[in-house]
């Protein structure tokens, strides 16, 4: 039953005479005498019609002059579908919003004022959008213009299902998905829409949001969990394991062992890792080198021979031993040489991974095939992350692209849960081009163009043209992402839009021709609605079409009267690091942040794990930006964990240099925000 059901015609009365009460000098009291009715009147009728469009009314305080249009979804289920609405009328020009953020959210009403308190007792929470412009006097009306077009061409659309729900495994899928390819708001939007869709536990949503605060490496964050206790107590997969680990790595070790000092490490895993030692059963192969040091140092203050020959086992195997802190390793390897009595031995023998832990699919054909079939196997090693033991994808890339090219619709469908774990394992160093384009064909059969499909859609095309491919292949790789891209292309997608045409000038190039008409099919729609674009969206869109010498699109937007200068621009002198794996993004990134704020510097790193320098930068900027594809929780952990405590540290939504420099640009304002 949805929310509009419960509004009856009295609620509905009651709700408006409550809207435009004290507070909202919009239309006082509804007075069928007051002057400026009728520019309320048309959001009311609305409402009142039942039409079952998004409902819109506006609100204005003469005292402050603030003015505000709050529109309310009519079901919490409608609330992603409203904002799409909203964005797609309105969008960036007319709505003061963080629109990179993965778009508009609603917002946090406030019980204690009165109109927020009646659109609450009205429709609940989370459903309501309070969008206000960023120029008061210049927007206003034209954002009211759009809504109410918005409004009037829902009412009048063909008769159609509303509502297109995801199953709740196509939206892990494309959780997982969206933070292997460095979607940061994409993933925070998909996790809301796990929550709001229900069918899965609040463990389960937890077990994600773990996830997620790993791979952004916020360490504290982690370990200040709600319930983390009562989570580790249920045995969670091995990845959510790993990522607490990961946590108290970072929060306890790294410091004491950088400057070798064993005690200090183990008065800080005691103090930190309270919930370490449920963490220890199971197998640790699929743990990184900091959860795995964690283990071993675990072991060792633990007297456990068994977990201490276990982990030792498992780092032998994984070869995982140089980049393991050599204190924790001797330590831990003086441990497994103590005899073990031969009850604990039969014990933990058949407690060992090589035992009884029998890993279902061991490659990545394997996996493939288990996840096509919908084998239960397939999900499982997904949640495990087994797959980071196995070689990389690259090893069987002919093979995995042909079985990729030979599967049914539902057998495709199904194998887009690995598109996330190939990312991963693939990174910037090992491409896997057959297998990547493969995944570009699946995507585009299933018109797959979420935000966070298109951050996949992105580094799928990055894993192909970094093998630089023959001319003829270039060119398929190219016409396949072109084929759909005007049913994506908006300037709300602006900087994605953007990180594609720079990728492909990073790009080695065998087909001039093909990548022009490519990167004309992906501007050409941004250069008609210039007008609508962020001005570091702009100039970067200028900067693109001179780089690749490309004609006929125009990018002036004429100067307006009484627009304020960018106060970017007269900044003040501050410190920016912009961290990322991607060593050619940083470059033209820092170059664009040069023009349009001059006095900040601007430094950059790419390294792997944290360093004495990444130190050095991480404790002197005033704003982080980070770019979490295939980063490393030993670096960016490392880097939040070094940044000062007031300092803004903003992700950026993708990988390209577009993406990072909206990111920036948004650390930047909000800075100057903060400083007023």
């Amino acid at each position: 039953m949805t929310q509009s059901k419960h509004w009856t015609p009295e609620r509905i009365q009651t709700f408006l005479r409550a809207f435009f009460g004290a507070g909202n000098d919009a239309w006082p009291d509804m007075r069928p005498d007051y002057a400026h009715k009728e520019r309320t009147e048309p959001f009311v009728k609305v409402l009142l019609s039942g039409g079952g469009a998004p409902i819109v009314l506006p609100r204005w305080d003469a005292d402050s002059q603030q003015f505000a249009m709050y529109a309310i979804a009519r079901d919490r289920a409608d609330v992603t579908k409203t904002a799409e609405l909203i964005e797609a009328f309105a969008g960036p020009t007319y709505i003061y919003c963080d629109m990179e953020r993965g778009g508009l959210r609603p917002a946090r009403l406030n019980p204690d004022d009165p109109v927020e308190r009646a659109i609450l007792d009205f429709a609940g929470e989370r459903v309501t959008f309070r969008l206000t412009t960023a120029q008061p006097s210049r927007y206003r009306q034209s954002l009211t213009d759009a809504l109410l077009l918005m409004q009037k061409t829902y009412i009048r659309r063909p008769p159609r299902l509303w509502r297109a729900v995801k199953p709740i495994g196509r939206l892990i899928a494309e959780f997982d998905a969206a933070l292997a390819a460095g979607g940061e708001a994409a993933s925070q939007d998909l996790l809301e829409q796990l929550a709001a869709a229900g069918g899965l536990t609040a463990t389960n949503l937890a077990h994600l949001r773990l996830k997620r605060l790993d791979r952004l490496g916020v360490s504290n964050k982690v370990l200040a969990f709600p319930n983390l206790p009562d989570i580790v107590h249920q045995d969670p997969p091995a990845a959510v394991k790993g990522a607490i680990l990961n946590a108290v790595y970072t929060v306890a070790l790294e410091e004491p062992l950088a400057r070798r000092d064993l005690d200090a490490a183990k008065e800080g895993l005691i103090a930190h890792g309270r919930v370490v030692p449920e963490l220890l059963v199971g197998d640790p192969r699929s743990y990184g080198p900091q959860a795995m040091t964690v283990v071993l140092l675990a072991a060792v203050i633990l007297d456990d021979v068994t977990v201490a020959r276990r982990a030792l086992a498992a780092i032998e195997e994984l070869d995982q031993a140089p980049q393991i802190a050599a204190l924790a390793l001797s330590e831990a390897e003086r441990l497994a040489a103590k005899p073990v009595p031969d009850a604990v031995a039969e014990a933990s023998s058949e407690a060992s991974p090589g035992a009884d832990a029998s890993v279902p699919v061991e490659s990545w054909p394997e996996f493939f095939s288990a996840l096509a079939d919908g084998s239960p196997t397939g999900k499982q090693a997904v949640e495990d992350e087994v797959w980071a033991l196995w070689p990389t994808p690259a090893q069987n890339d002919d093979v995995l692209a042909e079985f990729l090219d030979g599967l049914s619709d539902g057998e495709a469908g199904e194998l887009w849960r690995a598109v996330g774990s190939f990312l991963d394992a693939v990174g910037y160093d090992e491409p896997a081009p057959k297998s990547a384009h493969a995944f570009i064909r699946n995507a585009v059969a299933f018109g797959r163009y979420s935000p966070g499909d298109l951050a996949v859609l992105q580094a799928l095309m990055d894993i192909a043209l970094r093998a630089s491919p023959a001319a003829d292949t270039y060119g398929e790789i190219l016409k396949d992402v072109s084929s759909e891209c005007s049913r994506w292309i908006a300037p709300e997608r602006a900087s994605v839009a953007l990180d594609f045409v720079d990728r492909l000038f990073l790009a080695a190039c065998p087909d001039v021709d093909a990548r022009e008409k490519l990167c004309v099919d992906l501007l050409a729609p941004l250069s008609i609605h210039r007008h609508r674009l962020a001005e570091a969206d702009l100039a970067f869109a200028q900067r693109l079409t001179h780089e690749l010498g490309l004609d006929g699109l125009d990018w002036a937007v004429p100067a307006e009267e009484g627009v304020q200068d960018d106060p970017l621009a007269s900044m003040s002198a501050s410190t920016l690091l912009l961290y990322s794996l991607d060593e050619a993004v940083l470059t033209r990134c820092r170059e664009e942040l040069q023009k349009i704020a001059p006095a900040v510097k601007v430094s950059t790193a790419y390294d792997h794990v944290g360093t004495p320098q990444l130190r050095e930068k991480a404790r002197r900027a005033d704003v982080v930006v980070l770019a979490t594809r295939c980063a490393k929780h030993a670096a960016t952990g490392f880097i939040t964990q070094h940044t000062g405590n007031d300092v803004p540290i903003e992700y950026a939504n993708g990988s390209g240099s577009a993406s990072l420099l909206r990111a920036a640009e948004r650390g930047l304002r909000r800075t100057i925000a903060e400083s007023v």
